[in-house]
């Protein structure tokens, strides 16, 4: 009847408070606090000392004892003239947002050192540079192979291009893993092999494996040499011993640019030709292509294993091409995993292990964008930097043992040192994975 006599006086319902139930304030729920209360009994403190501490932990968190403030309330709090202490949520939330301070990375724009490489090939097809474990570079210019000690600053002539007629020339240098060993392959199809520690010491020559030059050449153990021909043939040796190639895998249908065994732990070795395609082979049984990839549209010379990612293969295309891809090799198929075009020849790819990045050298451009340069990328292929400097394109690439130099070789007859990466530094954030 009071709720009647009351309703009839009124035309706003809303006034009407018929509510019988505890219907707490949502805005005035501490949700941290309530949680620690609830699991008080669970998380009971086994010494006094740690009870200490949880009471300190609480008064911080919560602005007072759990056990002794209300959690639910039925209006919002009355404001306070002290700072109100912050709750765990808001604690959290500003953790989340602040970011770590990481310095910038700085990548010197100019090249740290020039070398003057007279008779340098202006010749896509030839690979004639390398740096070894051992910090020794090896350039082929013309009829000569040189070996360059930075550190010295010495430069020694160790072996001359054998099997050819008078115009003879080198064709490709390759470093055995240990720095140890130098196979110098020739214009007339042989490869001759030396003693990189003693200049005078030559060791033996191998038969050529297959028709024309030795274009490429690839270490793959101890005794184990690979050379790629510009008949289109790959030959394995076996150095031990004197003669012609142990086997010789499946031919291309143009010359062998490119080389490239996996490292330690898998049995594979990929070749790039000027027929468009990289073969990727299981050396322990090589009478057939294990995959064959044919995404790109022009010579793929420069090809690299990845040395933390078991069967990731990073290739890139010449002119027409112009795309930096990598690839999945342990799949059954041809598995694509990340690409880019870079709107320029891609020369040579190698992978730093520095900073766990992607160098790459470029030669002619196709789509009017900058060329004759050395770029870095990430393993998702985002760019980092463009080193520019070279007055022709960018023939030859070679990074140093701790990954901290580049080394590129272009027409122009130079060989340019780029440092980029400040080896124990704290500069930059670390790579992205690659794609699973």
């Amino acid at each position: 009847a009071a709720i009647a006599a009351r309703t009839q006086g009124h035309n706003d319902l809303t006034e009407v408070n018929m509510s019988c139930r505890y219907i707490p304030h949502r805005g005035a729920v501490d949700l941290g606090r309530a949680h620690l209360v609830l699991d008080g009994d669970d998380a009971r403190p086994t010494s006094p000392a740690e009870a200490e501490y949880q009471d300190a932990l609480a008064r911080r968190l919560f602005a007072g004892s759990p056990a002794t403030t209300r959690v639910l309330r039925l209006s919002h709090r009355r404001p306070s003239d002290e700072t109100p202490e912050p709750s765990l949520q808001q604690c959290l939330r500003a953790n989340k947002r602040k970011r770590p301070d990481v310095r910038r990375r700085h990548i010197p724009s100019s090249p740290t050192l020039i070398l003057d490489g007279p008779g340098l090939r202006d010749n896509f097809y030839l690979n004639v540079v390398d740096w070894a474990a051992t910090n020794i570079v090896a350039v082929g210019l013309e009829g000569v192979c040189y070996l360059y000690h930075p550190r010295a600053g010495l430069v020694q002539p160790v072996a001359q291009a054998a099997g050819g007629d008078e115009g003879g020339y080198v064709t490709s240098v390759g470093f055995r893993r240990d720095g140890v060993r130098l196979a110098v392959g020739s214009s007339g199809g042989k490869v001759e092999l030396v003693d990189a520690q003693e200049t005078t010491a030559h060791i033996s020559s191998l038969g050529g494996g297959g028709e024309g030059r030795a274009s490429s050449l690839s270490w793959g153990g101890p005794h184990e040499l690979a050379a790629g021909f510009a008949g289109g043939a790959v030959a394995i040796f076996d150095v031990r011993r004197r003669g012609g190639a142990a086997c010789t895998l499946p031919a291309h249908r143009g010359e062998v640019c490119g080389l490239r065994f996996a490292p330690d732990g898998v049995a594979q070795l990929a070749s790039g030709s000027n027929d468009h395609t990289v073969r990727v082979c299981d050396v322990r049984s090589p009478r057939a292509a294990r995959l064959e990839l044919t995404a790109h549209s022009a010579a793929v010379k420069a090809l690299d294993f990845c040395p933390w990612r078991r069967h990731c293969l990073a290739t890139g295309g010449g002119t027409t091409d112009g795309s930096i891809r990598i690839w999945d090799t342990g799949a059954a198929a041809e598995r694509e995993l990340q690409s880019v075009a870079t709107g320029s020849q891609v020369s040579g790819v190698r992978w730093s292990v520095a900073r766990r990045e992607l160098v790459t050298s470029h030669g002619f451009s196709s789509m009017n964008s900058t060329s004759n340069s050395v770029r870095l990328w990430r393993p998702n292929l985002l760019p980092v930097a463009q080193l520019t400097g070279h007055r022709g394109r960018v023939l030859h690439l070679a990074v140093s043992p701790d990954g901290g130099t580049a080394l590129s070789a272009g027409s122009d007859e130079t060989l340019r040192f780029w440092k980029i990466s400040s080896i124990g530094g704290a500069g930059g954030e670390a790579s992205p994975p690659l794609p699973a």
